[in-house]
């Protein structure tokens, strides 16, 4: 089993280098006087634990060597192996990885809407830390700043790992441009990122479990910002099964071992996501709901027969609103189903106004004028 969680053909492309690093990060103290094949490491939190880290990857056991060193490790660590080999191919990145884990969840797999959905939550919170990193407002009215673009596009999504759905997502540090030499006491962007998004996801679940909700809306000095962005991001990446869980994790860099402790994990419980749902609208401006222009595409169309026998009813669309793709219900006429048929039939363009009303992962538009067909 764990040879095929940990394939040579990976293995090989790990470095002796890499893994003594991956090691003296973690903790582990390097044993001196060891003959030159091997580099010896023991764990002052593990009298009989040690590490025994081939220096030669040209051995023809060095994959079956790593194997028993990553074993180790993830035994030392309570992680799964995966998560480790995860780690130690990337020791220059954050590793944030998004879990949700319930009954239905054992084989590794999820609805593929759900998992749509935790990839857009997951993508969304990394914008809204990194918006954050650069202005510290409990609103960000766009996420399009230059940083949280650059940081974004640098990320890479990882393999899913087994025993739950997981997924991966590896954050550069030097995925931004800075001048770190004029800088130097001054941790990465991605890192000032990352950092911030655990700490205020840890903030909202601390404050939520010690009943201390209305805190979160406090400007406390050295406290992390908690943003509306950010709990909209964990809302849709919430899992829909009423037992499950998302679990919220970050692996540091170990080419960066973080200067003050950090979270590495936070547990949001299914019973969280309406409390977290009422603090977003806390933190949103209160403004009067207007009528916007939306142009999408039908997602999803229903409807039955009215009296005269038309047909008329429900909708799902996949609009632009706020710099995001939302999915959005409206309630169509008659006529406006017969738009939204044909626009359904041709894959076109639909255009109308109306008033948005956020929800937790699907939103409504209410007060529907003007619908159309783009031509």
């Amino acid at each position: 089993m764990v040879d095929s969680l940990l394939p040579s053909s990976i293995l090989q492309l790990l470095k002796p280098q890499q893994v003594r690093s991956y090691a003296l990060a973690k903790g582990w103290q390097r044993i001196p006087g060891v003959n030159g094949d091997i580099a010896l490491f023991q764990h002052p939190a593990g009298q009989w634990d040690q590490l025994i880290v081939p220096m030669d990857e040209s051995l023809d056991d060095y994959p079956r060597r790593l194997r028993d060193v990553i074993e180790n490790l993830a035994n030392f660590e309570n992680r799964p192996v995966e998560e480790v080999l995860n780690d130690l191919l990337s020791p220059d990145a954050d590793i944030l990885r998004y879990r949700v884990i319930s009954p239905a969840t054992g084989r590794g797999t999820i609805p593929l809407v759900d998992g749509i959905q935790l990839l857009e939550g997951a993508r969304r919170s990394i914008l809204a830390a990194a918006c954050s990193v650069v202005q510290p407002h409990p609103y960000h009215p766009r996420m399009s700043r230059t940083e949280a673009q650059q940081l974004l596009n640098a990320c890479q999504l990882g393999q899913t790992e087994r025993g739950s759905y997981s997924v991966s997502i590896a954050c550069p540090l030097r995925a931004v441009e800075q001048d770190q030499d004029l800088l130097p006491d001054i941790d990465p962007f991605t890192r000032q990122a990352i950092a911030l998004l655990m700490r205020s996801v840890s903030r909202i679940i601390s404050a939520i479990e010690a009943d201390t909700v209305p805190a979160v809306f406090d400007e406390v000095p050295e406290a992390p910002v908690v943003s509306a962005n950010l709990c909209e991001a964990l809302l849709q990446a919430q899992p829909q099964d009423g037992q499950s869980v998302l679990d919220v994790s970050a692996s540091w860099a170990t080419t960066l071992p973080p200067k003050t402790p950090l979270p590495t994990k936070v547990r949001i419980k299914h019973e969280y996501f309406p409390i977290i749902q009422d603090i977003s609208r806390k933190l949103r401006p209160a403004v009067a709901p207007t009528a916007d222009l939306f142009v999408g595409y039908i997602a999803n169309l229903g409807g039955q027969p009215g009296e005269d026998g038309r047909m008329q009813g429900e909708a799902t669309l996949s609009i632009v609103y706020e710099e995001q793709i939302q999915s959005a219900r409206v309630d169509l006429s008659p006529e406006w189903w017969g738009i939204a048929h044909a626009a359904l039939g041709s894959h076109g363009i639909v255009r109308f106004r109306g008033v948005f009303h956020r929800g937790a992962r699907l939103h409504r538009i209410t007060n529907i004028t003007e619908f159309a067909l783009v031509q």
